[in-house]
């Protein structure tokens, strides 16, 4: 206890400033972009594949898909977002419907870049291919950063009134909080002063 009278204030010097960083840090305005899978399947069609003298080449034929989901999760818009795919995919659908233009670099990668992406905005990239693997998806980046692969998963919903609850206790837990902070700041500064 000596040791807090002696340097209470020196320690509460240095604990204000290493607060305020974490503070800069892990709740700044800025776009964070997040990717991820939704949901992959193939399905096996009972139709086969026929060649240009109308010969069967394989029985049945299969179809692959996989969709993946992006979203700004920040409080700024992100700019010239690129989403790289290994190759071109056969069948590519964007949802909602944005423009975007589509270039190639040196190895020829599929390079989508969507010029703006809103707060809270997400889009769908859903992607098809016949008889062959759907490409890899790359990285997803944008003028702001890296983007962070999230892994998602079905849940079940709950109700609202389950979920205000749960709000209202997280709030009255964050102001307990809060309370018993500046109650140990103050009898730091006493204890000290």
């Amino acid at each position: 206890m000596n040791l807090l009278t002696q340097y209470g204030k020196e320690i509460f010097a240095f604990i204000v400033p290493v607060f305020t960083l974490i503070l800069n840090k892990y709740f700044k305005n800025s776009a964070k972009i997040s990717y991820g899978e939704l949901h992959q399947f193939t399905y096996l069609i009972y139709e086969p594949l026929l060649n240009q003298q109308g010969e069967v080449v394989q029985q049945t034929q299969t179809v692959h898909t996989q969709a993946y989901v992006f979203r700004n999760d920040g409080k700024e818009a992100a700019t010239n977002m690129e989403v790289i795919f290994n190759y071109p995919p056969m069948y590519l659908n964007v949802w909602p419907s944005r423009l975007f233009t589509v270039k190639n670099d040196a190895e020829r990668r599929h390079v989508m870049v969507f010029d703006y992406l809103a707060p809270k905005e997400t889009i769908r990239c859903e992607v098809l291919a016949i008889n062959t693997q759907v490409p890899m998806l790359l990285s997803v980046r944008c003028k702001e950063g890296i983007a962070q692969n999230i892994v998602l998963s079905p849940q079940r919903v709950f109700h609202p009134a389950f979920i205000n609850s749960i709000r209202l206790l997280i709030f009255l837990g964050s102001v307990s909080l809060v309370y018993i902070v500046v109650v140990l700041l103050q009898w730091l500064l006493l204890k000290t002063g």
